[in-house]
């Protein structure tokens, strides 16, 4: 071998050398990084068992012998889980939240604006902000009856508070609720079981931007009475 050949040799070694450093230091991805976490949580043998554990009906079991919980990022466990399952349909709102929903909906259709009524929406699909931390506090919540405007932007939501609402964490939720619409701009009106119709189909024109009728104008509607109508419970 010439002197050359020994030179470009040991020129050759040295890159595979720099290109082999280089990749033992390149930092993880953050995937990458999950990836390993969970291989290294989950032994292999784990691992190739939750899919045919759940194709099979057989308990998954943990490298310690126990039950382990089944790998739900995968899609086809999650598809194997659900054909096992029973499932029935619920009630969106019960009997309550559907009256007021109903006073509601009238409302909105009354006002010939374009709004619309919607139940249980989710505040993590109709607000947004930067604060990741502000974000996931609120992602989860729902509020009973949300109402949009023409161009679907939420213009205000409405809560039934029934008897024993504020137990628990009740009133913390409903503050957290209320203050994050509050900062998008969209209102809130709050509704209790000893509000009566006539009060409540008001509050919603106000929140419509409707003035009501004045009784007193000449050729306006007569006053109604002041005893409460049926109270919504």
């Amino acid at each position: 071998m010439t002197i050359f050949e020994t030179e470009v040799l040991a020129a050759v070694c040295v890159l595979v050398a720099l290109a082999l450093a280089m990749a033992a230091l390149r930092p993880q991805s953050s995937k990458e990084k999950k990836s390993e976490y969970r291989n290294w949580k989950r032994p292999s043998s784990v691992r190739r068992s939750a899919y045919e554990s759940a194709s099979t009906g057989t308990p998954f079991l943990s490298s310690h012998g126990g039950p382990a919980l089944p790998d739900l990022s995968d899609l086809g466990v999650q598809l194997n889980a659900i054909m096992k399952a029973a499932f029935q349909k619920r009630r969106v709102m019960n009997r309550s939240e559907y009256e007021v929903f109903k006073i509601v909906e009238s409302e909105v259709a009354s006002s010939r604006k374009g709004y619309r009524a919607f139940a249980q929406t989710s505040l993590g699909q109709v607000l947004e902000s930067p604060s990741s931390d502000a974000f996931r506090s609120i992602n989860a919540k729902r509020v009973d009856i949300l109402v949009v405007d023409r161009g679907g932007w939420p213009a205000f939501a409405v809560e039934y508070q029934g008897a024993g609402h504020y137990q628990g964490t009740a009133a913390a939720r409903d503050a957290i609720k209320k203050e994050a619409l509050r900062r998008a701009g969209v209102g809130y009106l709050e509704v209790t079981q000893t509000d009566n119709e006539d009060q409540l189909r008001l509050r919603i024109r106000e929140q419509l931007g409707m003035k009501a009728p004045d009784p007193r104008t000449p050729g306006g509607p007569p006053a109604r009475s002041v005893n409460p109508v049926s109270r919504l419970h």
